[in-house]
């Protein structure tokens, strides 16, 4: 026998366990083993950067020239697969957003005033947004605004790695590392809440696009559609875009970001509930979530949910990792196929064949 076919046999006999196990069984298995956020993690990350963010709202106390935190009109809030609870192990980066103090502050484009309000806890106190400090052009310059927001972390985290990217500033903490991860991370984005003035429009967030200025973003929103997919569909659409995710870091090294692969499923079983087409099993779903990620992939480059949002640009796969994909699809069909004909064995066979030996 093949090293290959005994690591599939040895997978297929960790998923089945002694006597066999149902398809659900053998897949709520590798979500419990290798997939999901252990709670005492969850616990620790949620200290970390509850202490994080109370430090930040407080900072305008300590420094009248900071930018002001809402926490009336809006509030800082989490974001990312950690907020829609479709992160992976192993827990890294976490996204915080701060909406900041919009008194006194429009949102322009060419120098038209485009018809959005932004969000504001009290516009009589001033807006040290105003200052040359945060500001380039006579607008406020979301680099700036990296810039200040990674100075201030530091002088508060002198032990901790601080860096400023494009759109966040990165900060890692020491505790929570282990083999596979640096430890926890969280990605700080200074933002600005917008609400338009036309009602059937969608609410939406300026964040900094990487190059000074800005751009739209609404992870409130990829949260609630995330939510409503999760009800409709049984409560078991989290857990196929977790294994979906899985597969892909173990079988594509995470060639496809997480957002793209969370965006092709969610926006495929979206249209799905529009059709009142929910899932009943996960083998179906994940057969279903495959398919969506294949058919994406081939479209090309996504369009969010909020208009006028950059596209999510569609991955540089290899030959070898499409050709994986095209596999994956077809393996997770017959899967499914096995599964709807009583054959849970071969089913759970096939499945293991799709994820592949896990170390």
């Amino acid at each position: 026998m093949s090293t290959e076919s005994l690591h599939e046999s040895y997978f297929s006999m960790l998923l089945k366990g002694i006597g066999g196990r149902s398809v659900a069984q053998a897949l709520e298995n590798l979500l419990e083993r290798k997939i999901n956020i252990p709670q005492g993690t969850r616990s620790t990350a949620s200290d970390s950067q509850n202490h994080l963010r109370e430090f930040l709202r407080n900072e305008a106390t300590r420094d009248a020239g900071f930018p002001r935190i809402l926490s009336d009109a809006d509030a800082d809030f989490l974001g990312g697969s950690f907020a829609r609870h479709t992160k992976i192990w192993p827990l890294d980066d976490i996204d915080i957003y701060f909406p900041l103090e919009g008194a006194n502050l429009f949102y322009m484009n060419g120098g038209i005033r485009l018809p959005y309000t932004l969000l504001s806890d009290d516009s009589r106190l001033g807006n040290p947004l105003l200052l040359p400090k945060w500001t380039s052009g006579g607008y406020v310059s979301s680099a700036k605004l990296i810039q200040g927001f990674a100075e201030v972390l530091k002088r508060h985290n002198p032990r901790t790695e601080v860096r400023t990217g494009g759109q966040s500033i990165s900060v890692r903490m020491t505790h929570g590392e282990t083999q596979d991860s640096d430890g926890l991370g969280y990605d700080i984005v200074p933002c600005f809440s917008l609400k338009p003035d036309n009602s059937n429009e969608f609410e939406f967030y300026l964040m900094p696009n990487g190059r000074g200025g800005w751009m739209r973003t609404n992870p409130k929103l990829d949260a609630d559609i995330t939510d409503i997919l999760q009800r409709y569909n049984g409560n078991l659409y989290r857990k196929l875009v977790k294994l979906i995710k899985y597969w892909n870091s173990v079988r594509l090294d995470r060639a496809f970001p997480s957002y793209y692969v969370e965006l092709a499923l969610s926006r495929a079983f979206y249209n799905r509930k529009a059709n009142n087409q929910a899932v009943g099993s996960l083998s179906e779903g994940l057969s279903l979530g495959f398919e969506a990620l294949e058919s994406a992939y081939k479209a090309g480059s996504l369009t969010p949910w909020i208009a006028e949002a950059p596209l999510v640009p569609k991955p540089n796969l290899s030959v070898s990792q499409v050709v994986a994909l095209g596999l994956a699809q077809i393996g997770a069909s017959l899967a499914w196929l096995l599964q709807q004909n009583g054959k849970e064995d071969e089913a759970v066979t096939q499945w293991s064949k799709v994820f592949g030996e896990t170390l």
